[in-house]
């Protein structure tokens, strides 16, 4: 058994991978405020693509996600983050789900949001916090209506 971390991407992958991140940010800040969340995760979902990416491990991909996203003036807010996540997770053909909670002892309305592969949650960083679902959105199996 192998300890070694995964293969590092190099300079033109992670151009590419930035360029898509940021028109998916961009596609998600335009829509989030103009339709529902469950209308929106469903567009993600099913919308196609037209730029092939390779495939990246889930936690990994949340990781750049957020690396991505997080760049003074910047401060993008978990449910985007998370529905950009959501989108390029969709679009490699991994079946995810966006999920949103409130921590055990809610002090405020303010709700979480992460997204999940398998029941396992993967980000993007810092993932579910310890927060308890309230909604689930998204197919988990992209393939099927």
């Amino acid at each position: 058994m192998s300890n070694s971390s995964p293969p590092r991407l190099g300079i033109t992958t992670k151009l590419a991978f930035g360029s898509v991140i940021w028109l998916e940010y961009v596609r998600v800040i335009r829509e989030v405020h103009r339709t529902s969340l469950p209308q929106l995760v469903q567009r993600l979902q099913d919308q196609p693509h037209h730029i092939p990416l390779p495939r990246i491990d889930p936690l990994r991909l949340g990781c750049i996600v957020s690396r991505t996203l997080r760049r003074p003036p910047f401060r993008p807010r978990c449910l985007t983050m998370s529905l950009v996540h959501f989108r390029l997770l969709t679009r490699q053909g991994t079946g995810a789900q966006l999920i949103v909670g409130l921590p055990p002892q809610p002090s405020s309305h303010e709700a979480h949001a992460w997204v999940e592969v398998g029941g396992l949650d993967v980000g993007p960083p810092p993932g579910r916090m310890g927060h308890e679902e309230m909604a689930r959105y998204g197919r988990v199996d992209p393939s099927k209506p």
